[in-house]
């Protein structure tokens, strides 16, 4: 009895599975850098200093992924964090809905920024197909 005893508990010992913890921390250190990086990429098209204007009938709307920043100033407009020359607009956005389907605008514009240089980025976008853009404004 003594040895079947004895048997059993070699067999509990054998049995007991052993974690490696070095490929856990290597896949959690990737991903903290992935998201590092994510971040700091969706934060490039807001590196423009803007006094946006306030709406009373702002939402925020439950998907922002996936959209291109255009800021529009006094200087000019701007494709992320990039100042635009004259007619360089057009040709992003015809590149970008050419590699992307669905491609999607968030319009960031100052508040003392006459409405004609607003319209002339919507403009662009429908004259190639684009009609889904949103405007940014502060919830009042």
């Amino acid at each position: 009895m003594v040895s079947l005893l004895g048997k059993r508990l070699a067999k509990k010992k054998r049995g007991v599975a052993e974690v490696q913890m070095a490929p856990m921390i290597d896949m959690v250190f990737l991903l903290l850098v992935f998201f590092m990086c994510v971040s700091s990429i969706s934060q490039a098209g807001l590196l423009v200093e803007l006094d946006l204007p306030e709406s009373a009938a702002s939402e925020t709307p439950d998907e922002l992924s996936g959209r291109v920043t255009i800021s529009v100033t006094a200087e000019g407009v701007y494709w992320g964090g990039e100042l635009l020359t004259e007619g360089e607009l057009e040709l992003r956005l015809e590149e970008m809905s050419a590699e992307v389907q669905g491609a999607k605008l968030l319009i960031r514009a100052d508040r003392e920024v006459r409405y004609s240089k607003i319209r002339d980025v919507m403009k662009a976008a429908a004259d190639i197909g684009m009609s889904d853009y949103i405007y940014a404004t502060h919830q009042m």
